[in-house]
């Protein structure tokens, strides 16, 4: 079939802003359970290439008996966009969304045919997840991505679980940074507790590195005497839910300038961590658990919460610290640049990402800006 043959049944129109827009009706085999035909419409494709590949995909799955839509479950549906999703995302992200699906979603969906979900059906999870679950905005996402998965097979006309409303929870009334007299005085909470504590949250504050990738520190990434920290790594899951150090979110290296006051911390506490666990090798890591082995993020979670509760602070999560960092480097005259460098975003500019050759120079002053900004 030639090419223009094989895709005549696509269709240019224009929704009612005058925009043009492409659709399909298609032919997909015979219902072997009523012997009616199957035929379904799309529309709404922003361009010609992706009523194309829909149009593709659909003919494809129905040669391969893909959509016998008599059968089929939600649990059927979410292993195929399982499998997709998969090379998409990396095995911790996967590794969590198999578990919410698990715990969450199929329990209350998996054995329904997916052509019988209605908008009730949907209704009454989506306020099961609200009364259950702190985020459960999230749940809602991942369960409608089988279902926008479902259209694409030919199962379904449209999303069942979008229909219904998302309603926003006040998480916990955390704030989203703290000001410089209050992360000084957290701080100092902080080393009141314990030196292994104070020395985690200090670079966390003077620093803005995400909680992964503090717990993923090796001392061979502290250079004592240039006074800088190098975060290469975090730490993060295989398939099997196991902690393991891999690249960092955005698999970026930073080389990032820090002060004498957090270095003489951190040396303190390679002290007490040799008392404790006897040599100390550069590739040993600075935070480990009480096993010397790689510790649980979530940890940045509970002493935040233990020192907030302890002395009556304002509740402000580990990724708040990087947020307070952010503000504090902005309020003491860093541009956006210097601070997007630090915190290790992306950048999608070419006259920076290509034409601007970064020294050493502008970073070093900013960041002298910020200490005298702390004086702390």
């Amino acid at each position: 079939m030639k090419e223009k043959d094989k895709f005549k049944a696509i269709k240019e129109y224009k929704n009612k802003d005058g925009k043009t827009l492409y659709m399909f009706k298609i032919y997909l085999g015979i219902n072997k359970s009523t012997r009616k035909r199957i035929e379904t419409t799309r529309r709404g494709f922003k361009t010609r290439t992706a009523a194309k590949s829909a149009y593709t995909q659909m003919k494809a799955n129905a040669i391969d008996g893909g959509i016998s839509t008599s059968t089929q479950k939600y649990e059927d549906v979410y292993k195929k966009w399982l499998s997709s999703y998969k090379v998409k995302v990396k095995a911790s992200t996967y590794n969590k969304t198999t578990q919410i699906f698990r715990d969450h979603i199929l329990p209350l969906l998996g054995h329904i045919k997916i052509k019988d979900i209605s908008f009730n059906i949907c209704e009454n999870a989506a306020t099961e997840w609200y009364g259950k679950i702190e985020y459960h905005e999230k749940i809602q996402h991942y369960s409608a991505c089988v279902f926008d998965y479902a259209i694409k097979l030919g199962i379904l006309q449209s999303n069942p679980m979008k229909l219904t409303d998302i309603i926003e929870k006040n998480h916990g009334k955390r704030l989203s940074h703290y000001s410089r007299e209050e992360l000084i005085e957290f701080l100092e909470a902080a080393k009141k507790e314990s030196l292994k504590k104070y020395a985690y949250l200090r670079v966390m504050s003077y620093t803005g590195i995400r909680r992964a990738e503090g717990f993923a520190l090796s001392w061979c990434d502290v250079n004592f005497e240039k006074n800088e920290i190098t975060v290469n790594n975090a730490v993060s899951y295989n398939e099997n839910g196991q902690l393991i150090i891999t690249d960092t979110k955005t698999s970026d290296l930073r080389i990032l300038i820090i002060d004498d006051k957090t270095l003489n911390i951190l040396k303190e506490w390679r002290k007490l961590q040799m008392d404790v666990y006897g040599e100390i090798d550069d590739d040993d890591l600075i935070f480990p658990n009480a096993q010397n082995s790689i510790c649980h993020p979530s940890k940045a979670w509970d002493w935040c919460d233990e020192i907030q509760e302890k002395y009556n602070f304002k509740r402000l999560s580990p990724h708040g610290f990087r947020r307070t960092h952010a503000t504090m480097y902005h309020n003491s005259g860093a541009s956006h640049y210097e601070i997007k460098k630090r915190l290790g975003h992306s950048f999608k500019d070419v006259t920076y990402g290509i034409y601007v050759i970064e020294t050493d120079e502008p970073k070093t002053h900013a960041f002298q800006r910020f200490i005298e900004y702390m004086k702390y």
